[in-house]
């Protein structure tokens, strides 16, 4: 059985927090949604420009995918108070119900550019409860001394689905078409549904402020991240970041593999996974170092080498070239996603997290938003040009905020 297997690995010191139930369950169900997602990210990317033949709509309709990022503050709230099992089987039952309406539009030949954009509003208001829910619920689950490595592992899991998903959603494009692809990502949701019903229903969350208004409550957790310094600092960070070298995945890796790379569908999704394999390396390799002690110095110096690798990226035409550098970035990006998390939650007491954990998946909108633009940069003056301006700006961006909050270097 997969969840034995979970166990027997809990018993290494790198992989101590499978040492509990709920955690393995939590970390299975992260395994099957992140696929699904990754997968649908994938598809509906080329899908959209098969549809339209446009950059400019792909960047819509992958923002659309985001946009309901600006729900997750208030998502916090309501992770905060309820039930965080509750929630996760409620985002991934739409998320499901979502992908079979896809499935049943495009077998029945009904399915149009509004229908694709409509769905995709809703997947991403489901991402918005779920990725605070289930960031704030890591640390329910786990002891104090496991949760940088409970952490590190959820970080891994994300990014071994950034390596299967696209595989998955590019390679059964060709062999099975959109129908295939879409019945695929049902079958893993529906998976994920039942795993999640396999937890706990009495797992302790935080219910501190129930009695608390709800718009009281999000305003106490917007003054706790203004008054504190570290957590401000990682947000900003992260939006930024979100806004200026995230969109390489979204908005310029399909439009590269088609018109620069002339790659198809199968190397987009190889494309993508490279991606995801430097992800997953970055996060194995976190995952090995334990409690280091050194993080900030860590972030800061993967948060310049990212977007430099892009930059040369946006210069290369060769398939291998830009392979390679793709695996760069994902390796720093996952790193840094790592980083930023992990001394998020341990710089934020326990009845703030689910709030916080809110904030940092709604300061997500950069994406969107920088996916946006980007389509219509890639639009008027094409991809390579969009890419290098946007990693020129990542590394500008970075140099300032090093200069600003120097302390962000010397955070453990």
């Amino acid at each position: 059985m997969p969840l034995e297997f979970l166990a027997r690995l809990g018993r290494m010191p790198q992989f101590a927090a499978l040492r509990h139930r709920g955690f393995r369950l939590l970390w299975a169900a992260t395994l099957l949604s992140s696929t699904a997602r990754w997968a649908d990210l994938v598809v509906v990317g080329w899908l959209t420009l098969e549809l339209t033949d446009s950059p400019l709509m792909v960047g819509i309709v992958t923002a659309s995918k985001m946009v309901g990022y600006l729900a997750a503050p208030f998502m916090g709230v309501v992770v905060d108070r309820m039930d965080r099992r509750l929630l996760l089987i409620v985002a991934a039952g739409v998320n499901l119900a979502a992908a079979a309406i896809m499935l049943v539009l495009f077998v029945s030949a009904r399915l149009e550019l509004w229908h694709v954009i409509s769905l995709a509003l809703v997947s991403g208001l489901t991402w918005a409860l779920d990725n605070p829910t289930r960031n704030a619920f890591v640390p329910d689950l786990v002891e104090g001394e496991h949760l940088t490595n409970a952490i590190a592992l959820n970080s891994v899991a994300l990014e071994i689905t950034v390596v299967v998903g696209p595989a998955l959603g590019g390679l059964l494009i060709p062999v099975l078409g959109m129908a295939g692809a879409y019945g695929l990502i049902s079958g893993i949701l529906l998976l994920d549904v039942l795993v999640l019903l396999m937890m706990k229903k009495d797992v302790r969350h935080g219910t501190e402020h129930l009695h608390e208004a709800p718009v009281k409550s999000l305003v106490s957790g917007l003054k706790y991240v203004w008054g504190n310094q570290t957590v401000l600092a990682l947000m900003v960070l992260a939006f930024l970041l979100n806004l200026l070298a995230a969109p390489y995945r979204y908005a310029f890796l399909p439009v590269f593999a088609r018109y620069v790379l002339d790659a198809g569908p199968a190397g987009y999704g190889m494309l993508t996974a490279m991606a995801g394999v430097g992800a997953l390396v970055g996060g194995v390799w976190i995952v090995s170092l334990g409690n280091y002690n050194r993080k900030g110095r860590l972030l800061v110096w993967s948060s310049f080498v990212w977007p430099a690798s892009l930059f040369v990226l946006a210069m290369s035409t060769w398939y291998s070239v830009s392979m390679a550098l793709v695996f760069v970035a994902g390796l720093t990006q996952g790193i840094v996603w790592t980083m930023i998390a992990t001394l998020i939650l341990g710089h934020t007491a326990q009845p703030m997290r689910g709030r916080v954990m809110g904030i940092r998946t709604g300061v997500v909108i950069g994406l969107p938003l920088g996916n946006f633009l980007a389509g219509a940069l890639a639009e008027h003056f094409g991809a390579p040009f969009a890419q290098g301006a946007y990693a020129a700006s990542a590394i500008l961006v970075m140099l300032a905020i090093v200069l600003l909050v120097p302390s962000l270097r010397k955070l453990d």
